[in-house]
C-alpha cells in the first residue's frame, strides 16, 4: 500500500501538469475547461489533505504549527482561485492573474513537499503513513467525484480544522 507520502507526490505531479496546462492556453482558446480542471483537481487535494493529513498533523507537537500554516494556505489559495474565475473572459487581467496563481501554488506545493512533508516524514510510523495514505486516497476520489461538474460558482473555501473537532470538507 501507498503511504500518504507517495499519494501526496502523485497528486503533486498531477496538479503540476495542470498548472503547465492551463499557463499554456493560447489567446483565443478555451480557458474555461483547463481553470476548471485545475480548480477541482486542488480543491479536491487540499480538502482530502486537510480533513485527512492536516487534521491528524495538529495533534503531533512537531508538526501542529507548520499543519496550521498549511491549512491557512490552502484556505488562502482556495480564495485565490474564486478571485481568477472572476477575471475568465477578461482578456486584460487574465494573463497576470493566471500566471501570478499558478506561481503560487507552484511554490505552495515545493514548500509543502520540502516543509511540512519532510517533517511530517519524522513525526509519522510507517502504519500511519499507509493508513493515511488509504484514507487520502478514498477522500480525494470522493470529492474529486463531488466536484466533477464545477462550473459556475465553486463551493465554499475550506474552513480552518483549527479548534472545529470535525473535518473541513463539505
Amino acid at each position: 500500500m501507498a503511504s500518504i507520502f507517495q499519494h501526496l507526490r502523485e497528486e503533486h505531479e498531477r496538479l503540476q501538469r495542470s498548472i503547465v496546462r492551463l499557463r499554456g492556453v493560447e489567446p483565443g482558446a478555451d480557458r474555461l475547461q483547463p481553470f476548471n480542471q485545475l480548480r477541482r483537481q486542488y480543491v479536491a487535494y487540499a480538502r482530502a489533505a486537510a480533513g485527512v493529513l492536516y487534521s491528524y498533523l495538529i495533534h503531533v507537537k512537531t508538526t501542529q504549527q507548520r499543519a496550521l500554516q498549511g491549512l491557512e494556505e490552502h484556505k488562502r489559495l482556495e480564495v485565490r482561485l474564486l478571485d481568477a474565475e472572476r477575471v475568465l473572459t477578461d482578456d486584460d487581467h487574465w494573463r497576470p492573474t493566471i500566471t501570478s496563481l499558478c506561481e503560487e501554488l507552484a511554490r505552495h506545493l515545493r514548500d509543502e513537499e520540502r516543509g511540512l512533508f519532510s517533517t511530517a516524514r519524522v513525526a509519522l510510523s510507517d502504519r500511519e503513513a499507509i493508513g493515511l495514505g488509504a484514507c487520502f486516497a478514498a477522500e480525494r476520489a470522493r470529492l474529486h467525484g463531488d466536484l466533477s461538474n464545477l462550473t459556475g460558482s465553486p463551493p465554499e473555501p475550506l474552513a480552518s480544522a483549527a479548534g472545529t473537532g470535525r473535518l473541513p470538507i463539505h
